[in-house]
């Protein structure tokens, strides 16, 4: 009799135990931002670098990708015929290059000795390095280091003296400098601009 008393009232409270369970599922807010504002290609949750100029490349994070560019900086000597000491108007050049060097110190110089083509080969062999040794005594001179200084001559077949188009009585300074600017977005144009050869080292008013 007392259980038949009991288990109608148990019964009782876990029914009303189970009504008064509280709701465990909650509505979720939207918080992902898909759009995309400075149309980089990657949203806004996700963009770290906002405004990004346009027709560059970005990495995921949406931040501009930087690349590396090389150029060749040349700078001729002229000699008269058969000639290989200094000359008065040799300065200007000296200056140009010794400027280029200390502006970037991480850089050499490869010096390349030319002749015209008259004489034997020996003998404007010899002059083209005798040319050379001439503006390496002036570099030296002016506080730039022997160690950034390097020589060749038009018999040697380099990178560099495969460019040389025409014999001339002179020597060339290369320098090859580099900086940082911003990876533009591969297109046809960028694409011919990447074929075209950027360290040519014949000048265009060479005389």
């Amino acid at each position: 009799m007392k259980f038949k008393t009991i288990a109608p009232v148990l019964l009782a409270l876990m029914l009303l135990g189970c009504a008064q369970d509280p709701v465990t599922q909650t509505k979720r807010h939207q918080i992902d931002d898909l759009s995309d504002d400075d149309k980089d290609g990657v949203i806004n949750q996700r963009d770290r670098c906002e405004n990004t100029p346009a027709q560059v490349d970005v990495d995921l994070e949406g931040c501009t990708e930087w690349q590396i560019n090389e150029k060749a900086n040349v700078i001729s000597f002229f000699f008269e015929m058969d000639k290989y000491k200094e000359k008065a108007d040799h300065q200007q050049s000296l200056t140009e290059l010794v400027k280029l060097l200390s502006e970037h110190p991480q850089s050499s110089v490869v010096l390349v000795g030319d002749t015209s083509p008259e004489a034997s080969l020996e003998y404007n062999k010899a002059l083209a390095q005798r040319r050379t040794h001439t503006i390496r005594d002036m570099l030296i001179r002016e506080g730039i280091s022997e160690e950034r200084i390097s020589e060749q001559e038009f018999t040697q077949v380099t990178v560099i003296t495969e460019q040389l188009h025409a014999r001339k009585r002179r020597a060339i300074a290369i320098v090859m400098t580099k900086a940082m600017s911003v990876k533009p977005t591969w297109n046809i144009f960028s694409s011919e601009q990447n074929l075209s050869p950027n360290s040519n080292v014949e000048v265009s008013n060479e005389q």
